[in-house]
């Protein structure tokens, strides 16, 4: 009986076992954010048709194209397993902006659909999620006074960018910032360090002084325009920046901000109103961003100006840098500062930029340029959408 019972103890456990194993094989893993090829028969279902009619497009390319043109010849851009040239990279936009010149409705879609290769840039859920940027305009003071006490710090000589790709192929597109102690390499100054300890004031020199909150939100656009009591504007511009990682505020003012009223405006008008929980609230974000004063602008992260509604930032260790790209969203109507509806928006854009929120595939920041529209367009948008980036085929760049 004993043995009887040991065969069945055995069978059960066994039987068990592959339960268990089983189950493992046919569990999917976690999605994670991706670059699909389209087919051609999947690129002919789409219509890809521009919602500003193409209009500002031409400059838009024009910028990137100037950015392949310096670059040294040895310079690759990698679309999946196919690596381009700069001198591709420029000629795959010449064809593109060719073919909408000279081509209008089916035929052109055709000659798009022939010549070119389409990939899908997902994020882990199978689509894109889109957020908007501006510049900002603020007012600042060369001088720190009670009101504008926050420096406006340019990038200091301290601080050490080191490309780890240097050292090793698996590590390529990875950076880590940092400055020397003694002969170690240690982590850069928090924002808190460096606006509560104030322990730049020796070794970074400030391009003017803003308000604190002002600073802070500057520092997520990445660009702006500061406009000085005597009438005088200065255009800055993202320099580098402290190497911590960008944490979004919002997540810590979900249960103070309703999901529907969440935007750039409404945790702004929360910070205002609520003086003794900004240094909490700001210090969740310990990245810090320094700036550089520019003349034409604002630029992007390739160093060219950035068109308004045409040029995107994606995240530059997925997707080449001033690539062709297509966007399919939602983007809001404003008229007399208000939001009175949301439109379709179908158009070409090109990757001009990037950010510390922008992360892996299927993440897309649109620019708006300045002024009230711009800020209240780009504060409001967190839609989902699709996106594709998009390059010419080899065998049409000979």
């Amino acid at each position: 009986m004993k043995k009887i019972r040991a065969v069945i103890s055995l069978c059960f456990l066994f039987s068990l076992f592959l339960v268990i194993i089983n189950c493992a094989l046919f569990v999917k893993p976690p999605a994670k954010a991706r670059l699909e090829e389209l087919t051609i028969r999947e690129a002919r279902s789409h219509e890809w048709q521009d919602d500003l009619n193409f209009e500002g497009l031409d400059a838009a390319v024009a910028q990137s194209v100037n950015y392949y043109r310096k670059l040294p010849a040895d310079k690759t851009f990698y679309y999946d397993d196919l690596i381009y040239s700069p001198d591709e990279m420029a000629a795959s936009l010449d064809l593109f902006m060719s073919i909408t010149k000279n081509y209008q409705g089916r035929e052109r879609m055709r000659q798009l659909t022939e010549k070119f290769l389409f990939f899908e840039s997902k994020n882990p859920d199978g689509e894109a999620f889109f957020t908007g940027y501006y510049e900002p305009l603020l007012d600042g003071r060369l001088v720190p006074d009670e009101e504008f006490t926050a420096p406006l710090y340019q990038r200091p000589d301290d601080l050490i960018e080191v490309s780890l790709g240097q050292f090793s192929e698996r590590w390529k597109n990875e950076r880590i910032v940092g400055r020397l102690q003694g002969t170690r390499l240690i982590p850069y100054d928090s924002r808190d360090e460096i606006t509560y300890d104030n322990s730049l004031r020796d070794r970074a020199t400030p391009i003017a002084y803003v308000k604190e909150i002002e600073l802070f939100f500057l520092q997520i656009q990445g660009s702006g325009l500061i406009k000085l009591p005597e009438g005088e504007v200065m255009r800055v511009n993202y320099a580098a920046s402290n190497g911590h990682p960008y944490r979004a505020i919002g997540a810590i003012l979900k249960d103070k901000i309703p999901p529907d009223r969440m935007s750039l405006q409404a945790i702004k008008e929360y910070l205002y109103a609520h003086p003794d929980e900004v240094k909490s609230i700001l210090s969740y974000n310990q990245s810090y961003t320094f700036f550089r004063e520019i003349g034409d602008g604002p630029l992007g992260n390739i160093e060219v100006p950035l068109t308004p509604g045409r040029s995107i930032a994606m995240d530059r260790k997925v997707v080449p840098g001033g690539g062709l790209a297509y966007i399919e969203t939602e983007l809001p109507v404003v008229d007399n500062g208000e939001i009175i509806d949301w439109k379709p928006a179908r158009r070409f854009v090109l990757v001009q930029d990037t950010g510390g929120a922008i992360r892996e595939h299927g993440r897309v920041d649109i620019f708006f340029g300045n002024g009230e529209k711009a800020e209240i367009r780009a504060g409001y948008l967190k839609q989902r959408g699709k996106a594709f980036i998009i390059v010419a085929r080899k065998e049409f760049l000979q």
